[in-house]
């Protein structure tokens, strides 16, 4: 029971979803819902999954075969007094990638995929951490709005009472005038709760892209059931977006030694041409099919074939070589810093949620608790005469005091709890 009722504090762990239809103010009846319209709206993640989208093109694009050329020539002495002397000609090349570029281009261009995808999933976890704080804070404001806005109802209540015992001579103008002052410290505190709470409820509706018409849900935290340290910390080390897209990374720079290896070897291109020559001798006549003299003329058909291959040493991709294998280590360092230190940064946040929930425990059980016991006997005491006013109202300062503590525990209990789900991976809606 006991771990039931601080989990349904800090429930607000529920809210990273990736993806969402966006929300509109009729379908906006929890936090999770909150989250979602963030998730849907946010400009920053549509940017996002938008180089989701580039990376499958530049992938497509990666998988293309190079393209054939064809050229067109010809050749005449015309414009130069040369007469006779023309040649024309057409060439068809095609290059041919060796060693299996094509293939090894097009799995490294792959690994951008989930890349991006892993940067979306910790954009839209970053986010919906945001909005759940952001929505705890609302959340306290409210409460804390409330208990200020019934202590101020029942202090104007007990001060009309009074103000009728003074005009009895019952009691005297003092306790009327104690009773006042405490209503406008009470007035104060509500004054900049209100600020508060109006504050946290623009940001909440800037992060989750809502208009000023769109209300915040106001509903009690759902429970969740406990999870150990342990497994938190598995589920990081599997889930965490920052942490896969790491491991990403580093086999894309792998890959990407690879095809540097298999793009420092010369591709090979073949090509095929054929050329057409027209020749005529000067000074040479002989008699044409018509029995006419002519100058002496020579045509030439010639079909040629060629490859090509690029003269290139062991030396001509080194330096590629070198900087894909220099990215490869890099990458893994990243890889196992994070391994390293995500349990880490779990434990920590961990740990600021055991003594948030260790801290409400004992507000409520050692302080709030007897505090309303106290408040209630020293009421019943004042009622018999047996005490003054004011250490009625000394005490229900101490309590209010207290339960606005409370409630600032109830929200920090939320808040670390969020962040222990942020640093394990995020749970969604």
């Amino acid at each position: 029971m006991r771990g039931r009722r601080i989990f349904s504090l800090c429930a607000l762990l529920f809210s990273a979803s990736l993806l969402g239809a966006q929300q509109t103010g009729s379908t906006i009846l929890t936090v999770d819902d909150l989250v979602r319209a963030g998730i849907a709206n946010n400009k920053d993640l549509a940017a996002a999954r938008e180089r989701i989208a580039e990376a499958k093109g530049l992938t497509r694009q990666a998988g293309v075969r190079p393209f054939p050329t064809l050229g067109l020539n010809g050749a005449t002495g015309k414009p130069l007094g040369t007469i006779g002397e023309e040649a024309y000609g057409a060439e068809y090349s095609q290059p041919i990638e060796t060693f299996g570029k094509r293939g090894k281009r097009v799995r490294v261009a792959e690994f951008s995929i989930g890349i991006a995808e892993a940067e979306l999933q910790q954009r839209s976890s970053q986010l919906a951490f945001e909005i759940t704080t952001t929505y705890a804070e609302v959340l306290a404001e409210r409460h804390k709005l409330k208990l200020l806005s019934d202590l101020i109802n029942l202090n104007q209540d007990t001060l009309r009472l009074t103000e009728a015992r003074v005009k009895e001579g019952d009691v005297a103008p003092l306790e009327a005038s104690l009773l006042r002052v405490e209503i406008s410290r009470a007035e104060v505190s509500r004054v900049s709760a209100q600020g508060r709470l109006t504050s946290a409820e623009f940001e909440a509706r800037r992060l989750a892209g809502l208009d000023q018409t769109t209300p915040i849900p106001d509903t009690d935290i759902p429970s969740l059931a406990p999870t150990s340290l342990d497994a938190l910390k598995q589920r990081a080390i599997e889930n965490r977006a920052d942490l896969k897209a790491a491991r990403l990374e580093e086999e894309q720079q792998a890959a990407g030694v690879t095809l540097a290896k298999a793009e420092a070897k010369p591709d090979v291109t073949l090509s095929a041409g054929y050329s057409r020559q027209d020749s005529q001798f000067d000074g040479l006549f002989g008699f044409n099919t018509r029995g006419i003299l002519s100058p002496l003329r020579d045509r030439d058909d010639i079909l040629n074939f060629g490859v090509s291959i690029p003269l290139r040493t062991s030396r001509s991709g080194a330096g590629n070589v070198e900087a894909a294998t220099a990215r490869t280590s890099g990458a893994r360092l990243r890889r196992e810093f994070l391994e390293k230190t995500i349990p880490l940064e779990l434990e920590a946040a961990y740990q600021r949620w055991r003594t948030a929930f260790e801290s409400l425990q004992m507000l409520q059980s050692g302080v709030l608790n007897p505090s309303t016991a106290n408040l209630s006997v020293i009421r019943e005491a004042y009622k018999l005469g047996q005490l003054r006013l004011l250490d009625v109202l000394n005490e229900q300062r101490r309590l209010v005091d207290t339960q606005l503590a409370y409630i600032d525990a109830q929200a920090d209990a939320a808040r670390t709890w969020a962040e222990v789900q942020r640093a394990a991976g995020g749970n969604r809606p």
